[in-house]
């Protein structure tokens, strides 16, 4: 099968390339980056089978001269905000199934847009496969026991997302600069979740850092940098990236920690290597490289992979599952 990974110099995208270049079912990967240098590089690195390519993801006519022959696009460019629904409007008129990394949510009239144009072009996708959303849902649907041991699709009372993650080893700009311009206050440690500092976004989902340096910086994204506008957050994700190394945590910290809890219930993906949403990226685009295509359009990610599954992913990675 032929893939082509966007966004592959990223941290989600490196590490997804690597796992790719892996696997013997993959026969050819295509690391495109707008950072030609650095998909060169990797490409050169990883594997023969590995080719490289420019792009801006955000221009249809710039992605949609890379897509003939191939069987599935594996996306980890962000922000998702800015560029997901241009990336999936390319794959889907390019008749190409497709997988993607998402930060965030995509509106529902959208996602009906989305829908319809991927069935319509006879091919399936799924969006939302990172930590949140991605594990998050897994989470919520296979791993939310109550008491009996039985799981439920989602659990009966409103259920609580979060990232809770390294600042010193987890995501670059992008991912850091969704951090900054979407947190809005301080919120309580969910239930389950790591010790830390912990943040809410619009959505009611929140993020989680470290206590220390951390977390002290991201209060004061929040209370201080943060009023000055778009141009504070921006310049408040670059401080973060550049004093990134500094930032010493409590010994055990894992890289990062996909959580859902609701009422006293809880379950955490803990994420000991960093490459949690890269293993769930690339193991969605081989199942969607796959032909001919059962299913269409765009899928529950849950409805792709079961518990057992999710089980099997998060062991192969060196992780483990916390349910309580």
């Amino acid at each position: 099968m032929k893939i082509l990974l966007l966004g592959a110099a990223g941290c989600t995208g490196r590490a997804a390339a690597v796992l790719l270049a892996r696997r013997e079912d993959v026969g050819e990967l295509i690391l495109v980056d707008y950072d030609i240098r650095d998909a060169k590089r990797l490409a050169k690195s990883l594997s023969p089978k590995c080719r490289w390519a420019m792009a801006d993801v955000g221009k249809p006519l710039e992605l949609s001269r890379l897509l003939k022959g191939i069987d599935a696009v594996a996306s980890a460019v962000g922000p998702c905000a800015e560029y997901e629904k241009t990336i999936l409007n390319s794959c889907a008129a390019g008749g190409i199934a497709a997988v993607t990394i998402g930060e965030g949510t995509i509106a529902p009239e959208e996602r009906r847009e989305i829908d319809d144009a991927f069935r319509a072009a006879g091919v399936p996708a799924v969006i939302g496969c990172g930590m949140m959303p991605g594990w998050t849902e897994l989470l919520a649907a296979h791993f939310m026991d109550t008491g009996g041991g039985l799981a439920h699709p989602e659990p009966p009372v409103p259920a609580t997302r979060y990232l809770f993650f390294s600042p010193a080893r987890f995501g670059g700009y992008a991912f850091l600069r969704w951090v900054a311009k979407g947190i809005t206050g301080a919120a309580p440690v969910p239930a389950g979740a790591p010790a830390g500092n912990y943040f809410e976004l619009p959505d009611g989902s929140r993020i989680g850092v470290p206590q220390g340096k951390a977390g002290t910086r991201l209060g004061r994204i929040v209370g201080t940098v943060g009023k000055l506008g778009p141009v504070g957050k921006e310049f408040s994700a670059a401080l973060l990236l550049w004093t990134r190394g500094g930032m010493r945590e409590p010994a055990g910290t894992p890289v990062a920690v996909a959580g859902v809890a609701a009422g006293g219930r809880f379950a955490r993906a803990e994420d000991l290597r960093g490459n949690l949403g890269a293993t769930l990226l690339a193991e969605m685009a081989v199942r969607l490289a796959a032909r001919p295509h059962k299913s269409i359009g765009l899928l529950p990610l849950p409805e792709r992979i079961g518990r057992q599954e999710a089980t099997q992913l998060v062991e192969r990675n060196g992780s483990r599952i916390v349910t309580g």
